[in-house]
């Protein structure tokens, strides 16, 4: 009885936040870009607000750096509020913040850039009646969060809604199968985007054979890459990796042209834009490249994993493979994907084929990849030595560094998981060359690492 009381108190509580966001941006008359998803949300916020402060130097651009989205994370995004205690004092110094802004603050920021993210059913439907965003940019739909959702199908339900209720212009990508059922029946203009490597009619892609990374640059990756705009080609340099961030940066870069005509109704000079190199910086974890021990390379993602995200980041470890004049082995180092429901055990195993193709050792652990993963790969042949089970952070830093000290070979090391009891990222931190580099790994405040008990 308690419980149910505290969660309509809570929600009456959102509401009251939602309200005042949404009285906030109506009354400010900020631009908005909305992004959803079961994948890769974060990223490509993180890249479209980069971009837009890049290519708009005189206009303020906000989005939260934290990983804020749901039922009170995006009104708090709307609100500028950046940091958030579960404590009643708090509730109530946040309330009256509210209150203040949604009715006297003046504007802050031309343009917000907001993660729709769900994770039950109905929840799109309480988001978008606090924004309708301007822009909707749509990701792609895994199997993540089906123990609320039942299967990816009921998550597609859910996350359509908003296209619903975007007022101008929907970013779709081409290669999903829940958005290629969008295209053609929206009364909004749309853009669509190329994910895979063949020769398709998307407004927007880029070209994979004219992929070069050059790892002696002073950001360590750096990128060129061309792109393709409504068929006009771009050509451009950036420190961003992997195949997803490619996709988001030329929506990101759509966008800019778009706000440009919205700002100042003239078309953004890209010759200018693009003179020198995009250079971002993603939150920690998100493919994050590091320069690890015994000359290895590390590929740092130990934030969240989904069956997609998973193989897109075992797609990304092996371009950089293949872009390196010295010849490395891959090393896998991953733990169980979480939020899979019923899909647990099918997911795991469906993955063995993709790593046993992949890689040249891995290492595992958690419950679902020992139990599910470890067995199937053994059953397709995948040698003994060359799986390697640990039970802690600590026992797979000994491990892979075991590996790595393997003087026939140079590797590079690819970290992917999803978050909380293990917390992988204190082993890419035993596994760094420079000790500098802690400070871009996840969750290092004090909070965390006393949580961890590494202080």
């Amino acid at each position: 009885m308690f419980c149910l009381m505290k969660e309509k108190l809570l929600f009456q509580y959102y509401r009251y936040l939602g309200r005042c966001a949404k009285k906030y941006l109506k009354r400010t008359g900020a631009y908005s870009i909305g992004v959803n998803g079961s994948v890769w949300k974060t990223s490509c916020r993180m890249i479209i607000h980069q971009t837009l402060q890049k290519a708009f130097p005189d206009k303020v651009i906000y989005t939260s750096p934290k990983n804020f989205n749901g039922e009170l994370w995006m009104s708090l995004s709307i609100l500028e509020v950046e940091k958030w205690e579960p404590r009643i004092p708090y509730f109530l110094k946040i309330g009256a913040l509210a209150f203040w802004k949604g009715v006297f603050w003046k504007k802050s920021y031309d343009a917000v850039v907001l993660e729709y993210g769900i994770d039950r059913p109905k929840e799109m439907e309480f988001l978008v009646s606090i924004n309708k965003p301007h822009i909707w940019v749509f990701t792609a739909i895994d199997a993540v969060h089906s123990e609320q959702f039942w299967n990816p199908t009921e998550i597609a339900k859910e996350e359509v809604k908003m296209v619903q209720n975007t007022r101008e212009i929907a970013f779709l990508n081409a290669d999903d199968t829940y958005a290629q059922q969008l295209v053609g029946t929206l009364w909004i203009d749309v853009f669509t985007y190329q994910t895979l490597w063949y020769d398709s009619n998307a407004d927007l892609h880029f070209d994979w054979e004219d992929l070069k990374v050059d790892l002696k640059s002073k950001h360590l990756v750096l990128v060129d890459l061309d792109i393709s705009i409504k068929r006009e080609k771009y050509h451009l340099k950036t420190n961003l990796l992997g195949k997803p961030n490619y996709w988001y940066l030329t929506v990101a870069i759509t966008i800019a042209q778009i706000l440009s005509q919205h700002f100042s109704g003239k078309e953004l000079d890209m010759k200018h834009f693009l003179k020198e190199p995009l250079i971002y910086q993603l939150q920690p974890w998100r493919c994050s490249i590091f320069r690890g021990k015994h000359d290895s390379i590390l590929v740092d993602s130990t934030y969240n994993a989904s069956p997609l995200s998973v193989r897109k980041l075992i797609d990304t470890t092996l371009a950089l493979q293949k872009t390196m004049k010295e010849k490395r082995k891959v090393l896998l180092v991953l733990w169980d994907m979480r939020e899979l429901g019923d899909l647990t055990e099918k997911e795991h195993r469906l993955l063995a084929w993709y790593v046993q193709q992949s890689a040249d050792h891995v290492v595992l652990l958690g419950k679902s990849m020992h139990t599910f993963l470890a067995d199937e790969i053994q059953k397709i042949w995948f040698s003994e030595e060359q799986l390697t089970l640990c039970h802690s952070y600590k026992e797979v830093a000994k491990e892979v560094e075991k590996i790595l000290k393997d003087w026939k070979n140079k590797w590079i090391v690819l970290l992917k998981w999803s978050q909380n009891t293990i917390f992988l990222e204190e082993a890419t931190k035993l596994l760094l060359a420079h000790k500098e580099d802690e400070k871009f790994l996840t969750r290092q405040s004090t909070w965390w690492l006393k949580k961890k008990e590494v202080l």
